[in-house]
């Protein structure tokens, strides 16, 4: 967590169980209702603590929120690292390929954490404002910057791109494939959101042969 004083201490001297309750019933209230119209009481109800309680680990209702907020970017953090590290003796397009199906599968495994990371963070109904976003891009786009970095020095993608250039343009690319897979509008009937199997697989395998017709130092 990026925030540090002495309620949060506090909080992280309980239990696993008893925090993961709290974060789980304030993170269902804030991807149901937003920032702003997210209810205090209903979190300490649904988490089965006091609101004194509450505002023992948390002294607002902001440091709660950057509380989730900054677990949602650490438990990405994670997944890209884990992927990084499975992935780290294949060639640059089968990494691609499961870092973009891993993506699918953490929004499946942490549905309440993805909508605040995708959808709170960018509707302005959050109380940070455009930096965090910023941050979580750039954290984003570095970590694939790396990955590209990696392949021209092995020879797989052409050497002569603007690897910043792409690295922003690939992470466009995934997070609105991602956020697709997550919400049905942005789906627009092509059938990614909550597909099956099948159906991100056929995607996943689409985006990387689109992409590698782009990059690959053999095409």
């Amino acid at each position: 967590m990026s925030f540090v004083d002495s309620s949060y201490r506090l909080f992280q001297s309980l239990s696993p169980e008893k925090r993961e309750k709290i974060f789980t019933s304030a993170a269902e209230e804030f991807a149901e209702h937003g920032y702003r119209k997210a209810s205090v009481n209903s979190i300490v109800k649904n988490a089965g603590i006091s609101k004194g309680s509450l505002f023992q680990y948390f002294s607002t209702k902001r440091n709660l929120f950057d509380g989730l907020v900054d677990l949602a970017s650490d438990q990405v953090k994670i997944y890209l690292r884990s992927v990084r590290e499975e992935t780290r003796d294949l060639n640059f397009f089968d990494r691609l390929h499961r870092l973009l199906f891993s993506g699918f599968e953490f929004i499946d495994k942490h549905p309440a954490l993805s909508r605040i990371y995708f959808h709170l963070l960018q509707s302005g109904d959050s109380p940070f404002g455009a930096d965090r976003i910023v941050e979580l891009r750039r954290r984003a786009e570095g970590f694939l910057l790396e990955l590209l970095a990696e392949a021209v020095e092995k020879g797989e993608l052409r050497s002569e791109m603007d690897l910043v250039k792409v690295a922003f343009l690939l992470n466009s690319l995934l997070e609105t494939i991602l956020r697709s897979y997550y919400l049905d509008h942005l789906s627009a009937g092509h059938g990614i959101y909550r597909g099956d199997s099948k159906t991100l697989d056929e995607w996943t395998r689409v985006t990387v042969d689109f992409v590698k017709r782009g990059l690959s130092a053999s095409e």
